[in-house]
Protein backbone atom coordinates (compact mmCIF):
# COMPACT_ATOMS: atom_id res chain seq x y z
CA UNK A 1 0.00 0.00 0.00
CA UNK A 2 1.15 3.46 -1.05
CA UNK A 3 2.34 6.09 1.66
CA UNK A 4 -0.97 8.41 -0.19
CA UNK A 5 -3.26 5.61 0.09
CA UNK A 6 -2.60 4.32 3.48
CA UNK A 7 -3.11 8.09 4.21
CA UNK A 8 -6.42 8.41 2.68
CA UNK A 9 -7.50 5.31 4.07
CA UNK A 10 -6.63 6.23 7.57
CA UNK A 11 -8.41 9.93 7.04
CA UNK A 12 -11.78 7.68 5.77
CA UNK A 13 -11.55 4.83 8.18
CA UNK A 14 -14.42 4.77 11.08
CA UNK A 15 -13.26 5.60 14.30
CA UNK A 16 -15.44 2.47 15.79
CA UNK A 17 -14.35 0.10 13.41
CA UNK A 18 -10.87 0.28 14.89
CA UNK A 19 -12.29 -1.58 17.59
CA UNK A 20 -12.28 -5.02 16.17
CA UNK A 21 -8.95 -4.03 14.70
CA UNK A 22 -7.46 -3.13 17.99
CA UNK A 23 -9.27 -6.43 19.78
CA UNK A 24 -7.70 -8.82 17.28
CA UNK A 25 -10.84 -9.74 15.74
CA UNK A 26 -10.98 -8.29 12.35
CA UNK A 27 -7.94 -10.30 9.99
CA UNK A 28 -8.04 -6.58 8.26
CA UNK A 29 -9.81 -3.00 8.22
CA UNK A 30 -11.88 -4.44 5.44
CA UNK A 31 -13.63 -6.73 7.63
CA UNK A 32 -14.04 -4.54 10.47
CA UNK A 33 -15.71 -1.84 8.35
CA UNK A 34 -18.00 -5.33 7.24
CA UNK A 35 -18.95 -5.93 10.13
CA UNK A 36 -20.18 -2.25 11.07
CA UNK A 37 -22.56 -2.55 7.39
CA UNK A 38 -24.32 -5.64 8.76
CA UNK A 39 -25.46 -3.77 11.77
CA UNK A 40 -28.72 -2.96 11.41
CA UNK A 41 -30.94 -1.32 13.68
CA UNK A 42 -34.81 -0.17 14.15
CA UNK A 43 -36.59 2.50 16.30
CA UNK A 44 -39.88 2.63 17.40
CA UNK A 45 -42.34 5.40 17.61
CA UNK A 46 -44.91 6.02 19.99
CA UNK A 47 -47.64 8.74 19.98
CA UNK A 48 -46.16 10.98 21.79
CA UNK A 49 -44.00 12.53 19.23
CA UNK A 50 -47.13 14.32 17.78
CA UNK A 51 -47.41 16.73 21.08
CA UNK A 52 -43.53 16.08 22.69
CA UNK A 53 -39.85 18.32 21.53
CA UNK A 54 -38.36 16.23 24.01
CA UNK A 55 -39.38 13.07 22.51
CA UNK A 56 -38.50 14.17 18.87
CA UNK A 57 -34.95 15.27 20.36
CA UNK A 58 -34.44 11.91 21.73
CA UNK A 59 -35.72 10.36 18.61
CA UNK A 60 -33.22 12.78 16.35
CA UNK A 61 -30.38 12.19 18.14
CA UNK A 62 -31.10 8.38 18.60
CA UNK A 63 -31.03 8.18 14.34
CA UNK A 64 -27.98 10.96 14.50
CA UNK A 65 -26.00 8.22 16.98
CA UNK A 66 -26.93 5.26 15.37
CA UNK A 67 -26.38 6.13 11.67
CA UNK A 68 -22.90 6.65 12.21
CA UNK A 69 -21.89 3.01 13.08
CA UNK A 70 -25.37 0.78 12.34
CA UNK A 71 -23.99 0.80 8.51
CA UNK A 72 -26.26 -1.52 7.38
CA UNK A 73 -29.22 0.73 8.34
CA UNK A 74 -31.36 2.78 10.68
CA UNK A 75 -35.67 2.18 10.38
CA UNK A 76 -38.16 3.47 12.01
CA UNK A 77 -41.53 2.64 12.27
CA UNK A 78 -44.58 4.48 14.13
CA UNK A 79 -45.75 8.40 13.59
CA UNK A 80 -43.35 9.59 11.35
CA UNK A 81 -45.26 12.22 10.01
CA UNK A 82 -45.07 14.50 13.22
CA UNK A 83 -44.96 18.60 12.43
CA UNK A 84 -41.33 19.30 13.66
CA UNK A 85 -41.24 20.48 17.28
CA UNK A 86 -37.59 20.33 17.79
CA UNK A 87 -35.25 22.70 16.57
CA UNK A 88 -33.67 21.23 13.82
CA UNK A 89 -34.19 21.60 10.34
CA UNK A 90 -37.38 19.78 9.08
CA UNK A 91 -40.68 20.39 8.34
CA UNK A 92 -41.49 16.98 9.66
CA UNK A 93 -39.91 14.96 11.64
CA UNK A 94 -39.50 12.18 8.87
CA UNK A 95 -37.73 14.77 6.71
CA UNK A 96 -35.15 15.41 9.68
CA UNK A 97 -34.72 11.82 10.62
CA UNK A 98 -33.85 11.55 6.59
CA UNK A 99 -31.63 14.08 6.99
CA UNK A 100 -29.83 12.74 9.68
CA UNK A 101 -29.38 8.73 8.25
CA UNK A 102 -32.47 7.53 8.97
CA UNK A 103 -35.27 5.62 6.42
CA UNK A 104 -38.98 4.33 7.21
CA UNK A 105 -39.44 0.85 7.22
CA UNK A 106 -39.53 -2.79 9.25
CA UNK A 107 -37.03 -3.61 11.15
CA UNK A 108 -35.09 -6.80 9.90
CA UNK A 109 -34.66 -10.22 11.00
CA UNK A 110 -33.12 -10.22 14.37
CA UNK A 111 -32.54 -6.29 14.42
CA UNK A 112 -32.08 -4.59 18.19
CA UNK A 113 -35.20 -2.00 18.43
CA UNK A 114 -35.47 0.80 20.43
CA UNK A 115 -38.69 2.33 21.27
CA UNK A 116 -39.36 5.91 21.71
CA UNK A 117 -43.01 6.76 23.75
CA UNK A 118 -45.30 4.79 24.54
CA UNK A 119 -46.08 1.37 21.73
CA UNK A 120 -48.14 -2.29 21.98
CA UNK A 121 -46.47 -5.34 21.76
CA UNK A 122 -42.92 -4.78 22.39
CA UNK A 123 -40.59 -8.21 21.25
CA UNK A 124 -37.16 -8.84 22.57
CA UNK A 125 -34.36 -7.61 22.28
CA UNK A 126 -35.68 -4.20 22.69
CA UNK A 127 -35.05 -1.39 25.28
CA UNK A 128 -36.86 1.48 26.11
CA UNK A 129 -36.10 5.13 26.55
CA UNK A 130 -37.08 6.88 29.70
CA UNK A 131 -36.49 10.64 30.93
CA UNK A 132 -37.89 13.14 33.37
CA UNK A 133 -36.36 16.58 34.32
CA UNK A 134 -32.44 15.90 34.62
CA UNK A 135 -32.74 12.46 34.10
CA UNK A 136 -32.17 10.04 31.06
CA UNK A 137 -31.47 6.32 30.53
CA UNK A 138 -33.00 2.98 29.56
CA UNK A 139 -35.50 0.70 30.63
CA UNK A 140 -36.02 -2.91 29.50
CA UNK A 141 -39.12 -3.64 27.47
CA UNK A 142 -42.10 -3.25 29.81
CA UNK A 143 -40.21 -1.66 32.50
CA UNK A 144 -41.51 1.23 34.51
CA UNK A 145 -40.54 4.32 33.23
CA UNK A 146 -39.98 8.12 34.13
CA UNK A 147 -42.76 11.02 33.60
CA UNK A 148 -41.75 11.57 30.07
CA UNK A 149 -44.24 14.39 30.37
CA UNK A 150 -41.67 16.53 32.11
CA UNK A 151 -39.13 15.73 29.69
CA UNK A 152 -36.04 18.12 29.04
CA UNK A 153 -34.24 18.64 25.78
CA UNK A 154 -31.47 17.62 27.97
CA UNK A 155 -32.42 14.70 29.00
CA UNK A 156 -34.09 13.31 25.96
CA UNK A 157 -30.38 13.59 24.42
CA UNK A 158 -28.88 11.43 27.07
CA UNK A 159 -31.36 8.72 27.10
CA UNK A 160 -30.93 8.34 23.24
CA UNK A 161 -27.09 8.26 23.95
CA UNK A 162 -27.58 6.03 26.49
CA UNK A 163 -29.76 3.99 24.30
CA UNK A 164 -27.93 3.63 21.56
CA UNK A 165 -24.58 2.63 23.63
CA UNK A 166 -27.39 -0.28 24.40
CA UNK A 167 -27.46 -0.79 21.06
CA UNK A 168 -24.58 -1.56 20.47
CA UNK A 169 -23.63 -3.59 23.06
CA UNK A 170 -27.00 -5.64 21.71
CA UNK A 171 -25.07 -5.69 17.94
CA UNK A 172 -22.08 -6.85 19.93
CA UNK A 173 -24.18 -10.02 21.36
CA UNK A 174 -23.39 -9.01 24.95
CA UNK A 175 -25.34 -11.35 27.11
CA UNK A 176 -27.02 -8.57 29.08
CA UNK A 177 -27.46 -5.80 26.68
CA UNK A 178 -31.57 -4.92 26.48
CA UNK A 179 -32.25 -6.53 29.70
CA UNK A 180 -31.00 -3.72 32.36
CA UNK A 181 -31.58 -0.43 33.86
CA UNK A 182 -29.01 2.27 32.98
CA UNK A 183 -28.83 5.85 33.28
CA UNK A 184 -27.60 9.25 34.76
CA UNK A 185 -28.69 11.91 36.49
CA UNK A 186 -26.83 15.56 35.43
CA UNK A 187 -28.17 17.09 38.53
CA UNK A 188 -26.35 14.30 40.59
CA UNK A 189 -23.89 12.46 38.75
CA UNK A 190 -21.90 10.50 41.51
CA UNK A 191 -24.22 7.79 41.66
CA UNK A 192 -25.13 8.53 45.62
CA UNK A 193 -28.85 8.58 44.32
CA UNK A 194 -30.68 5.81 41.71
CA UNK A 195 -30.74 7.99 38.77
CA UNK A 196 -34.67 6.75 38.68
CA UNK A 197 -35.23 8.85 42.48
CA UNK A 198 -36.45 11.73 42.39
CA UNK A 199 -34.27 12.59 45.22
CA UNK A 200 -31.23 12.52 41.90
CA UNK A 201 -33.47 15.59 39.98
CA UNK A 202 -32.84 18.82 40.09
CA UNK A 203 -35.29 22.22 40.00
CA UNK A 204 -37.27 22.72 36.71
CA UNK A 205 -34.55 23.88 34.16
CA UNK A 206 -35.35 27.61 33.34
CA UNK A 207 -32.33 29.26 32.43
CA UNK A 208 -29.53 28.81 29.70
CA UNK A 209 -26.49 30.36 28.93
CA UNK A 210 -25.88 32.51 26.13
CA UNK A 211 -21.91 33.17 25.76
CA UNK A 212 -19.86 30.58 25.30
CA UNK A 213 -16.14 29.47 23.88
CA UNK A 214 -15.68 25.97 22.80
CA UNK A 215 -12.26 25.12 22.08
CA UNK A 216 -12.15 21.87 19.68
CA UNK A 217 -15.03 21.08 17.63
CA UNK A 218 -14.54 17.15 17.28
CA UNK A 219 -16.10 14.57 18.68
CA UNK A 220 -16.75 16.12 22.22
CA UNK A 221 -16.98 19.72 20.80
CA UNK A 222 -19.87 19.02 18.71
CA UNK A 223 -21.47 16.28 20.81
CA UNK A 224 -21.58 19.63 23.04
CA UNK A 225 -23.20 21.93 20.59
CA UNK A 226 -25.88 19.26 19.50
CA UNK A 227 -26.81 19.20 23.27
CA UNK A 228 -26.74 22.69 23.44
CA UNK A 229 -28.73 23.68 20.03
CA UNK A 230 -31.47 21.23 21.33
CA UNK A 231 -32.49 23.26 23.87
CA UNK A 232 -35.54 25.65 24.23
CA UNK A 233 -34.20 29.02 23.56
CA UNK A 234 -36.28 32.12 23.13
CA UNK A 235 -33.85 34.34 21.15
CA UNK A 236 -30.92 32.43 19.78
CA UNK A 237 -29.90 35.50 17.64
CA UNK A 238 -28.72 36.64 21.44
CA UNK A 239 -26.48 33.11 22.11
CA UNK A 240 -22.98 33.79 20.95
CA UNK A 241 -20.76 31.36 20.22
CA UNK A 242 -16.68 31.51 20.07
CA UNK A 243 -16.24 28.48 17.94
CA UNK A 244 -12.06 27.33 18.12
CA UNK A 245 -10.71 24.82 15.46
CA UNK A 246 -7.34 24.23 12.95
CA UNK A 247 -8.86 21.23 11.92
CA UNK A 248 -10.05 19.75 8.43
CA UNK A 249 -12.77 17.96 7.98
CA UNK A 250 -11.72 13.94 6.89
CA UNK A 251 -14.33 11.19 6.10
CA UNK A 252 -13.83 9.70 9.46
CA UNK A 253 -14.92 12.62 11.31
CA UNK A 254 -18.36 12.01 10.51
CA UNK A 255 -18.33 8.49 11.97
CA UNK A 256 -17.71 10.49 15.99
CA UNK A 257 -19.12 14.34 15.32
CA UNK A 258 -22.22 14.39 15.28
CA UNK A 259 -23.05 17.97 13.90
CA UNK A 260 -21.14 16.79 10.42
CA UNK A 261 -22.63 15.23 7.66
CA UNK A 262 -21.15 12.78 5.52
CA UNK A 263 -21.03 14.92 2.30
CA UNK A 264 -19.57 17.62 4.69
CA UNK A 265 -15.59 18.98 3.66
CA UNK A 266 -13.37 22.08 4.65
CA UNK A 267 -12.24 23.78 7.91
CA UNK A 268 -14.82 22.69 11.01
CA UNK A 269 -14.98 26.07 12.34
CA UNK A 270 -16.50 26.93 8.57
CA UNK A 271 -19.05 23.96 8.65
CA UNK A 272 -20.15 24.07 12.36
CA UNK A 273 -20.78 27.51 12.48
CA UNK A 274 -22.88 27.01 8.98
CA UNK A 275 -24.98 24.75 10.56
CA UNK A 276 -25.61 26.82 14.08
CA UNK A 277 -26.06 29.97 11.92
CA UNK A 278 -28.87 28.12 10.37
CA UNK A 279 -30.39 27.07 13.48
CA UNK A 280 -30.13 30.74 14.33
CA UNK A 281 -27.25 31.18 16.68
CA UNK A 282 -24.44 33.84 16.60
CA UNK A 283 -20.75 32.44 15.75
CA UNK A 284 -17.22 33.75 15.77
CA UNK A 285 -14.38 31.68 14.18
CA UNK A 286 -10.95 31.38 15.79
CA UNK A 287 -8.25 29.68 13.86
CA UNK A 288 -5.19 29.88 15.85
CA UNK A 289 -3.04 27.29 18.57
CA UNK A 290 -4.39 27.67 21.66
CA UNK A 291 -1.30 27.88 23.58
CA UNK A 292 1.06 29.83 26.19
CA UNK A 293 0.77 33.23 23.91
CA UNK A 294 -3.10 33.00 24.12
CA UNK A 295 -4.79 35.36 26.82
CA UNK A 296 -8.48 35.82 27.31
CA UNK A 297 -9.65 39.96 26.69
CA UNK A 298 -12.41 40.98 29.10
CA UNK A 299 -15.32 41.10 26.73
CA UNK A 300 -14.83 37.37 25.65
CA UNK A 301 -17.14 34.71 27.34
CA UNK A 302 -16.33 34.29 30.50
CA UNK A 303 -16.35 30.19 30.24
CA UNK A 304 -14.49 28.11 27.68
CA UNK A 305 -15.56 24.16 26.84
CA UNK A 306 -13.11 22.26 25.68
CA UNK A 307 -13.43 18.76 24.16
CA UNK A 308 -9.77 18.62 22.48
CA UNK A 309 -7.71 15.59 22.13
CA UNK A 310 -4.24 16.81 23.03
CA UNK A 311 -2.33 16.83 26.58
CA UNK A 312 0.06 19.91 25.82
CA UNK A 313 -3.53 22.11 25.19
CA UNK A 314 -5.08 20.53 27.92
CA UNK A 315 -2.47 21.33 30.13
CA UNK A 316 -2.68 25.27 28.89
CA UNK A 317 -6.35 25.96 29.78
CA UNK A 318 -5.79 28.01 33.14
CA UNK A 319 -3.26 30.41 31.19
CA UNK A 320 -5.69 32.27 29.15
CA UNK A 321 -7.51 33.55 32.33
CA UNK A 322 -11.28 32.09 31.67
CA UNK A 323 -13.24 32.58 35.25
CA UNK A 324 -15.10 28.71 34.32
CA UNK A 325 -13.40 25.89 32.27
CA UNK A 326 -15.10 22.64 31.31
CA UNK A 327 -13.52 20.27 29.87
CA UNK A 328 -13.94 16.43 29.59
CA UNK A 329 -11.61 13.79 27.46
CA UNK A 330 -12.53 10.49 26.69
CA UNK A 331 -10.57 6.76 26.51
CA UNK A 332 -8.68 5.99 23.31
CA UNK A 333 -7.70 2.28 23.68
CA UNK A 334 -10.09 -0.64 22.51
CA UNK A 335 -10.36 -1.32 26.41
CA UNK A 336 -11.37 2.03 27.73
CA UNK A 337 -12.87 3.86 25.04
CA UNK A 338 -16.37 4.00 26.49
CA UNK A 339 -14.54 5.61 29.41
CA UNK A 340 -15.22 9.88 30.21
CA UNK A 341 -13.87 11.98 32.91
CA UNK A 342 -14.73 15.36 33.15
CA UNK A 343 -13.05 18.55 35.16
CA UNK A 344 -13.81 21.95 36.54
CA UNK A 345 -11.26 24.77 36.72
CA UNK A 346 -10.06 26.47 38.88
CA UNK A 347 -9.66 23.76 41.17
CA UNK A 348 -7.85 22.06 44.07
CA UNK A 349 -5.96 20.05 41.33
CA UNK A 350 -4.09 22.53 38.36
CA UNK A 351 -4.53 21.72 34.53
CA UNK A 352 -0.70 22.00 34.07
CA UNK A 353 -0.26 19.04 36.74
CA UNK A 354 -2.63 17.14 35.55
CA UNK A 355 -1.83 16.44 32.42
CA UNK A 356 2.30 16.87 32.86
CA UNK A 357 2.22 12.69 33.32
CA UNK A 358 0.35 12.15 30.16
CA UNK A 359 2.88 14.65 28.03
CA UNK A 360 5.90 12.90 29.20
CA UNK A 361 4.41 9.43 28.84
CA UNK A 362 2.30 9.27 25.65
CA UNK A 363 3.95 7.03 22.94
CA UNK A 364 1.62 5.00 20.57
CA UNK A 365 3.08 1.73 20.04
CA UNK A 366 3.00 -0.78 17.42
CA UNK A 367 -0.51 -3.06 18.03
CA UNK A 368 0.70 -6.56 16.88
CA UNK A 369 -2.56 -7.43 15.75
CA UNK A 370 -3.70 -10.02 13.05
CA UNK A 371 -5.04 -6.71 11.66
CA UNK A 372 -1.93 -5.09 11.86
CA UNK A 373 0.34 -7.96 10.37
CA UNK A 374 -1.73 -7.86 7.46
CA UNK A 375 -1.59 -4.16 6.68
CA UNK A 376 2.17 -4.62 7.12
CA UNK A 377 2.31 -7.40 4.01
CA UNK A 378 0.17 -5.27 1.99
CA UNK A 379 3.05 -2.95 2.96
CA UNK A 380 2.31 -0.26 5.38
CA UNK A 381 5.79 0.77 7.34
CA UNK A 382 5.98 0.72 10.79
CA UNK A 383 5.71 5.00 10.95
CA UNK A 384 2.06 4.19 9.18
CA UNK A 385 1.12 1.73 11.78
CA UNK A 386 2.17 3.71 14.89
CA UNK A 387 0.00 5.81 13.41
CA UNK A 388 -2.75 4.09 12.96
CA UNK A 389 -2.04 2.20 16.37
CA UNK A 390 -2.11 6.04 18.24
CA UNK A 391 -5.56 6.77 16.64
CA UNK A 392 -8.51 6.74 18.88
CA UNK A 393 -10.88 4.26 18.82
CA UNK A 394 -14.38 6.30 18.92
CA UNK A 395 -17.99 5.89 19.71
CA UNK A 396 -20.06 9.14 19.31
CA UNK A 397 -22.68 7.67 21.76
CA UNK A 398 -19.72 8.16 24.65
CA UNK A 399 -19.35 11.92 23.10
CA UNK A 400 -22.74 12.42 23.62
CA UNK A 401 -23.09 11.60 27.32
CA UNK A 402 -19.80 13.72 27.57
CA UNK A 403 -21.23 16.35 26.18
CA UNK A 404 -24.57 16.49 27.94
CA UNK A 405 -22.42 16.42 31.30
CA UNK A 406 -20.33 19.36 30.27
CA UNK A 407 -22.95 21.29 29.50
CA UNK A 408 -24.75 20.29 32.60
CA UNK A 409 -21.60 21.45 34.42
CA UNK A 410 -22.82 25.07 33.05
CA UNK A 411 -26.63 24.69 34.05
CA UNK A 412 -26.22 24.08 37.57
CA UNK A 413 -24.27 26.87 37.77
CA UNK A 414 -26.99 29.14 36.37
CA UNK A 415 -29.66 27.26 39.19
CA UNK A 416 -27.37 27.82 42.04
CA UNK A 417 -26.12 24.56 42.54
CA UNK A 418 -22.30 23.85 42.79
CA UNK A 419 -19.99 22.35 39.47
CA UNK A 420 -18.05 19.23 40.24
CA UNK A 421 -14.27 19.35 39.95
CA UNK A 422 -14.01 15.69 38.68
CA UNK A 423 -16.43 12.98 36.93
CA UNK A 424 -15.31 9.59 36.18
CA UNK A 425 -17.26 7.18 34.85
CA UNK A 426 -17.30 3.86 32.34
CA UNK A 427 -20.43 3.63 30.29
CA UNK A 428 -20.10 0.04 30.63
CA UNK A 429 -20.63 0.18 34.39
CA UNK A 430 -22.51 3.36 35.25
CA UNK A 431 -22.89 2.06 38.73
CA UNK A 432 -19.38 2.73 39.31
CA UNK A 433 -19.57 6.15 38.52
CA UNK A 434 -18.58 9.26 40.69
CA UNK A 435 -18.05 12.76 40.78
CA UNK A 436 -16.01 15.40 43.20
CA UNK A 437 -17.47 18.42 44.13
CA UNK A 438 -15.27 21.47 42.96
CA UNK A 439 -14.73 23.58 46.84
CA UNK A 440 -13.38 26.96 44.48
CA UNK A 441 -16.55 29.29 44.83
CA UNK A 442 -17.98 30.81 41.34
CA UNK A 443 -19.26 34.03 41.45
CA UNK A 444 -19.60 34.64 37.39
CA UNK A 445 -22.29 35.55 35.05
CA UNK A 446 -21.73 33.54 31.84
CA UNK A 447 -24.61 35.46 30.16
CA UNK A 448 -27.94 33.65 30.54
CA UNK A 449 -31.78 33.65 29.03
CA UNK A 450 -34.76 32.31 30.24
CA UNK A 451 -36.14 28.88 28.43
CA UNK A 452 -38.77 28.73 25.66
CA UNK A 453 -41.19 26.53 28.15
Amino acid sequence: MKEADFAAFLDSFNRLAKLDLDLGKAGDPEAAMARLQGYAVHIRVGAEVASSAAHQIAILTLVNILSRFALGGVTLSGMLDAPMLAPWPGRTLMAAVEGLGGAAGQPADDCPTTVVGTVDDLVDRTVQLTFEGWRGGIVPAGGARLDETKGTALSAVLAAAIGAAETFAMLREEVDAGRRLRGLSIWRPDGDQDWLSPASDGPPLHLLPTRLWILGLGHLGQAFLWSLAMCPYADRAEVSLVLQDMDDITQSTASTSILTMKVARGRKTRDVARTLEAMGFSTVIIERPFDDQFKRRPEDPSVLICGVDNAHARSQLEGPGFPLIVEAGIGRSAQDFQAIRLHTFPSRQKAANLWKTEMMDAKAAVAERPGYQHLRERGVDDCGLARLASTAVGAPFVGTVAGVLMLGQILRLLHGDQVDAVIDLDLRALDARRAVPNANPFALNPGFQICDV
